[in-house]
């Protein structure tokens, strides 16, 4: 699978041909060099497109010849007609090429948006990995055995996942530092949590990048590889791509790695790997979905909160939750107590879950900690399980166990159903669908 690097023989190209080069070296690919020709060249008469033709091919034998000082592997040259970005991306499919190399200025913060460079518009819709050089030094260092330093803008889509495992199949040739950031909005992390709804939006809350750094960690514990793995969040006031930026800066890294969902035309200008490209001082890598599972590992069930109002069918799903946890594991068992009226929406309002605590008298809590813990099967001890106790107050018991599963870091949640149906369940409801419906973690559902 080769690498294609674009050239069109400015300062740029030169850095990104010479990382290109040192590149197949480490990965022993073969190397295209590809010009794309001018719309106005192709417009010359026969005589005259042939002259120009002749004499791109031998500046690009020139500069094949000068990569060979930065690699061993093979090299060949290739001049296209046609648009910049469609050009190579086709060539580059029909090539089955690895990745796509491009040396770009950058345009720094000059304009608020904008749509496409040749770099920009190639990123947008490359089927393969397309990495945007701004300096040739670090790469090329690091091809040698040097280290490098890599942020890598993660959530918890497809493309993040994918960006990711690039950067750990680079790892497998020379050490590569990576920084694994988030960036995160206050109102967001502060549901998706369950936490207070008086924060700030401009001030960064100690709780919330703790548990969002947690989280990170939990999610990818480590990757193949040489080098450390560090685990960032950042709060964003605007544009995540800015707040990205702003942290591979204060981190010191040398090239940043994004996924990118490949959207096109207006809708550009709300994606963050596109504004990265287009502010970033140092190179960027964009890469798309590759359809590969979105988890790096399988899932294991070492953290599992289960709910139970004490009725017999909710006390059913406290074993099943000892059942499927691994041996050393914890287990949360939850109760949620249901607030009504002015006084509960107040206290949803101003406090967070764990806040509520103190508002119930410590004796009740302690019985109902209490009655949790009595609900313990004998497997807890046979499989050294650790039991916890998780007692909130709420006017909406499926987002509290949402919000409770969030906090402690839950595997899984599981739950008991009553399966009601038709008029049923339209007069009373059902917490299990609605947490089906708004979790975001896995959720076993017991039938009753």
């Amino acid at each position: 699978m080769p690498i294609v690097c674009g050239v069109d023989f400015s300062t740029w190209s030169q850095a990104a041909a010479e990382t290109a080069a040192a590149l197949a070296g480490r990965r022993q690919e073969l190397l295209y060099l590809v010009h794309v020709l001018e719309p106005q060249v192709e417009r010359l008469e026969p005589e005259a497109f042939a002259r120009v033709q002749t004499l791109l091919q031998e500046r690009l034998s020139t500069e094949a010849s000068r990569l060979k000082a930065f690699t061993r592997a093979p090299i060949e040259t290739v001049v296209l007609p046609g648009a910049v970005d469609e050009a190579v991306r086709q060539f580059a499919a029909s090539k089955h090429a690895s990745l796509i190399v491009v040396g770009s200025a950058g345009h720094g913060a000059g304009a608020l948006v904008k749509l496409g460079g040749s770099s920009e518009r190639l990123a947008s819709g490359a089927e393969v990995p397309v990495l945007v050089v701004r300096d040739a030094d670090a790469m090329t260092s690091w091809a040698r055995g040097s280290g490098l330093r890599v942020l890598v803008g993660f959530d918890d889509g497809e493309a993040s996942m994918s960006a990711l495992r690039w950067v750990e199949a680079l790892r497998q040739l020379a050490p590569i530092d990576v920084v694994l950031g988030r960036v995160y909005y206050q109102d967001e992390a502060h549901r998706q949590y369950g936490l207070s709804k008086r924060f700030s939006y401009t001030d960064a809350d100690p709780r919330v990048e703790a548990l969002i750094e947690r989280d990170l960690k939990a999610h990818v514990p480590d990757l193949a590889g040489g080098g450390e793995v560090f685990y960032r969040a950042r709060l964003a006031v605007g544009r995540v791509a800015d707040h990205l930026l702003e942290l591979a800066e204060a981190e010191r890294c040398q090239l940043v790695v994004v996924g990118t969902h490949g959207r096109k035309g207006l809708a550009r200008m709300w994606s963050v790997s596109a504004a990265a490209l287009h502010l970033s001082r140092m190179g960027v890598a964009v890469v798309p979905p590759d359809g590969k599972p979105a988890r790096l590992s399988q899932p294991r069930l070492k953290r599992v909160l289960v709910t139970t109002d004490f009725s017999s069918l909710g006390n059913a799903a406290v074993p099943w939750a000892y059942a499927l946890a691994e041996p050393n594991a914890e287990i949360y068992l939850a109760h949620v107590t249901l607030t009504t009226g002015l006084a509960g929406e107040l206290a949803e309002q101003y406090l967070p879950s764990a806040d509520l605590l103190p508002q119930t008298p410590a004796k009740v809590e302690l019985e109902v900690a209490a009655r949790l813990r009595a609900l313990t099967p004998l497997l807890a001890e046979d499989k050294h399980l650790v039991t916890r106790t998780e007692v909130v107050r709420s006017p909406n018991a499926a987002q509290a166990i949402c919000d409770a599963a969030e906090r402690v870091a839950a595997d899984v949640i599981v739950i008991s159903s009553h399966g009601r149906t038709g008029l049923s369940k339209t007069l009373f409801g059902s917490v299990a669908e609605a947490v089906l419906h708004a979790s975001r973690k896995p959720v076993f559902v017991v039938r009753g």
